[in-house]
């Protein structure tokens, strides 16, 4: 096997073996080696004889480093009250742990994301991972983990192994996102069709082979997996904690991991988190300007996103009404809880009338639209100048050219602000 060897034109490729992948990853220091920084604090840490001080010199002796752990310790990030000047004054208010935590992140998002060979843009997935990094932190946090730095972490690398597949497989890596994009293939299907195994499990085995923690490891290979039960209590919040924090990073097209698919937000999660939906929605709406503040205060490469901000600057001053079926509103809806003015919860048996002569706009998700489509149908010439935003999280099987009845307008499988935008504001979106 030659991973670069292979024929960009061709539509279908040889079978690849887990096996190959697997022995690739053993070569993971030669083809995408952690971070100097990060292999010293490892180190310090690893070694039962070593005293805590050996975290602290690690760091210092990384003046850059150094500087940029007490700038983001100093940001409006943290939020701290004390003005920090030293790595040991940082210790004594956060503590070595958090720390060791924070270096590693910092120096994980500059040394391990600087590939220019995404099929999907220059610094999108390292942005994307940044995003969900920041969001898997402010939930952790909320949900009571007791190192939300580690949550910052696992978001940080919870894709690496996409990284390493832009290195090894672009040709492959890139049929994968095209199946999904053109074809509404599922993604995780693709990767195993192309890739041999999903990005989750690869990144686990690379997070092993790099001697990072253990809950590390673990949550990583769970991030697509939101119910698996008789877990730890720290690796329950963890791994829930970075399923969910990813999904918010894609409803906010905050980079891009290679696709906006969106996952299921079962109410379990919610529990096992001991958040309500209030509570995610208030985190989505803080996760904007935290992602921004990270990025800022880092100097990383700048990520702006015009789409969202004009999106939520009209969504301040309107109402949604969020149509939910019997299994309950899904991860769509936060969007508009996060945003919307105001937002109000009907089934379609409860079918809203409009207040007053002001638009509406409607928001239903799920796999089969039917019931809504009907019922929309019939109440649309009631509630002129509406909208009704109907969110497939499968493709359609045959998608109307055009709206069969004004104001009723499709999106999906995939989240993007774009098309959102489109519709909800055509005359200020290019």
């Amino acid at each position: 096997m030659q991973p670069h060897g292979e024929n960009p034109k061709k539509s279908e490729f040889e079978p690849l073996e887990a096996g190959l992948v697997r022995s690739l990853v053993e070569r993971i220091q030669d083809l995408l080696p952690l971070p100097h920084t990060v292999n010293a604090i490892l180190e310090a840490v690893n070694d039962p004889y070593a005293s805590l001080s050996r975290v602290s010199e690690a760091i210092l002796r990384d003046q850059a480093l150094t500087a940029k752990v007490l700038k983001l310790i100093n940001s409006a990030y943290y939020g701290m009250h004390t003005q920090v000047t030293t790595v040991s004054h940082a210790v004594n208010l956060l503590g070595l742990t958090k720390i060791k935590n924070l270096a590693m992140a910092i120096s994980l998002a500059e040394g391990l994301y600087r590939f220019s060979g995404l099929p999907f843009g220059r610094g999108a997935l390292w942005h994307h991972s940044q995003a969900c990094g920041v969001a898997t932190s402010l939930l952790a946090s909320a949900a009571g983990y007791a190192n939300p730095e580690e949550a910052l972490i696992v978001g940080l690398i919870h894709d690496i192994a996409k990284a390493l597949w832009t290195e090894l497989f672009p040709e492959r890596f890139l049929a994968a996102i095209k199946a999904v994009h053109l074809e509404g293939r599922d993604p995780l299907e693709m990767e195993i069709k192309y890739l041999a195994v999903p990005h989750a499990t690869v990144g686990a085995w690379m997070i092993e082979k790099w001697q990072l923690p253990e809950i590390f490891q673990k949550a990583v290979a769970l991030h697509h997996q939101p119910l698996v039960q008789e877990l730890d209590p720290p690796l329950l919040l963890l791994s829930r904690a970075l399923y969910l924090g990813n999904q918010m990073a894609k409803l906010l097209n905050l980079g891009e991991g290679g696709n906006y698919r969106l996952g299921a937000l079962p109410g379990e999660l919610l529990q096992d988190l001991r958040l309500s939906r209030e509570q995610v929605a208030a985190q989505l709406q803080a996760l904007p300007q935290a992602f921004f503040d990270f990025v800022e205060e880092l100097k990383l490469e700048k990520a702006q996103n015009s789409r969202l901000d004009t999106l939520v600057e009209w969504l301040r001053a309107r109402e949604v009404i969020l149509l939910e079926e019997d299994q309950g509103l899904g991860p769509g809806a936060l969007f508009f809880e996060a945003f919307a003015a105001r937002t109000r919860v009907h089934s379609l048996e409860d079918w809203p009338e409009a207040s007053g002569s002001d638009s509406v706009t409607f928001f239903w998700e799920g796999d089969r639209p039917n019931a809504v489509l009907a019922r929309w149908q019939a109440a649309a010439a009631a509630i002129p100048g509406s909208n009704c935003l109907l969110f497939c999280h499968q493709p359609l099987p045959a998608p109307p050219a055009s709206p069969p009845t004004p104001g009723l307008h499709f999106l999906g499988p995939e989240w993007r602000l774009e098309d959102l935008g489109k519709i909800l504001l055509p005359e200020r979106v290019a």
